[in-house]
This record gives structure tokens, C-alpha cells and sequence, in this order.
């Protein structure tokens, strides 16, 4: 999926602003959008590593790390139906004990638009994840590349899994990509809002999602097969919730 700008109801003046040909009006002509993205479970802040989950068929858990890959952003302007699609947009979003919540901008939208829907998507489309122009967050040597194919790893998830018998746990590992598991997903708000400077957005990361109808007495490693891709479809509506919004100016 090519990154675009989609222009066909966009005034002259407006396309100039985006342009940047009126430097000096910038920080009036654009506004910021700031995600602000935290791992949870039950609803909780989630404590990696130490605390015991129980996944949906309760079965106990624990998670070490969570990454997970949230590309292609695209905001609305209800006005002209256009949308605004930020450059380069692929972000890693990664969580650990060391790292509850991402904090990340996009910047440069248009300050006239009436925000009415945020389209994003869990993972890398089709075009980028055969390519080797790695933009955005898009870097092999961050842990998310296949080591043995071409493309990346969508979702990557590490913990233990406990069955009773065995106190250190058997290693659970889901590495989840290929191009069918690409999981668009969409907000849309029932009254569109004009944003002014900085507007925050908070989300939460629901890391029991993956396992949502997963039997970790099967096994515990989930790769590019049918489990795999079961996880997959267990998380793609579920893994990111929309939690709080700050900063309307309607």
C-alpha cells in the first residue's frame, strides 16, 4: 500500500500549506496528533515478567516483552472526506519492564481539518514488507525482521506459560507476520473535532489478545502456520483499544 496524500477536495491554499510554502505560518497552519499507547492486562497496567495472567481458557501466563508494529496512519477531515496519511508510517511499538507505555506524534495535520475517523493498521503492508528501502521504523536490525525470509515479524510476543508441573514455565514465543495477517483497523468518532496545537489520543495495548483462543497445552510457539495465524485474527480487533481523549476544540 503506496503512503499518499489524497488531494482531490483539498483547497489551492490548503495544498500550498502542506506544501510548507508558507514557512512562516507553520506552527498556525499545521496541528500535532500524540498517541499515547500503555500494555495492560485485565484492565490493569501489566507488569511484566513477575505477575500471572490468566489468558481466556485460563491458562497462566506470564509476558516477558510485547512488540508489535502500528503502520500506514491516515486521519479524515469530515469537511472534504480528504484524508491526511503520514510520511514514512511505520512505526515498532515496543514494551517491556523497562517500557510500559509509547508516546509518538504525528505532526503536520492540516489545522482546518474536522477530525472524524483515524485509520491505522497492526503490521507492515504488502509493498513495504518485500522491499529494501526501509523507512520509518522499517530497520532489520531491530529483532523484527525474518532471519530466514524476506519481511517482518507483524507481532512479537515472549513469556512463559504455566501448567502445574513445571515451576519455570515452558517459553511461549509468537511471531506472527505474512502479508493475510495485515490488520487495518479504524476509529471513528461519533462528533468530528478540530484539533489546536498538540491533541492527545490514549490507548491501551491489551497483551492477552493474542491469546485470545489459543490452547497453550498445544504447544507454545506460534509462527507462520495455522496457529499463527489464529492468533493473528484473535488480537487484530482487540490487541489496541482507544481508552481517553484530551484536547477537543470543537
Amino acid at each position: 500500500m503506496k503512503i499518499f496524500l489524497t488531494l482531490s477536495k483539498i483547497s489551492a491554499v490548503a495544498l500550498l500549506l502542506l506544501l510548507g510554502a508558507c514557512d512562516s505560518d507553520e506552527s498556525k497552519d499545521t496541528s500535532s496528533l500524540i498517541f499515547k499507547v500503555t500494555a495492560k492486562a485485565d484492565d490493569e497496567l501489566l507488569v511484566f515478567g513477575s505477575e500471572k495472567y490468566l489468558t481466556p481458557l485460563q491458562q497462566s501466563i506470564t509476558i516477558e516483552r510485547l512488540d508489535f508494529y502500528l503502520s500506514n496512519i491516515q486521519i479524515k477531515d469530515t469537511k472534504s472526506d480528504a484524508y491526511y496519511s503520514e510520511p514514512d508510517s511505520y512505526r515498532l511499538l515496543s514494551f517491556d519492564q523497562d517500557q510500559g507505555t509509547v508516546t509518538f506524534a504525528v505532526e503536520n495535520i492540516p489545522a482546518d481539518f474536522e477530525i472524524s475517523e483515524i485509520k491505522m493498521a497492526i503490521g507492515v503492508d504488502s509493498e513495504a514488507n518485500t522491499s529494501i528501502d526501509h523507512v520509518g521504523d522499517l530497520d532489520p536490525t531491530n529483532g523484527m525482521a525474518w532471519d530466514w525470509n524476506t519481511g517482518y515479524k507483524f507481532l512479537s510476543l515472549e513469556g512463559r506459560y504455566f501448567d502445574g508441573n513445571n515451576e519455570l514455565g515452558q517459553e511461549i514465543k509468537m511471531h506472527i507476520g505474512t502479508d493475510k495477517n495485515y490488520a487495518p483497523v479504524s476509529l471513528t468518532f461519533d462528533e468530528p473535532f478540530k484539533i489546536v496545537g498538540a491533541f492527545t489520543l490514549v490507548y491501551a495495548v491489551d497483551a492477552l489478545a493474542p491469546f485470545g483462543t489459543v490452547d497453550l497445552e498445544e504447544g507454545t510457539v506460534f509462527m507462520n502456520d495455522e496457529r499463527g495465524d489464529q492468533v493473528a485474527q484473535d488480537y487484530r480487533n482487540h490487541l489496541l483499544l482507544i481508552e481517553e481523549t484530551f484536547g477537543f476544540v470543537k
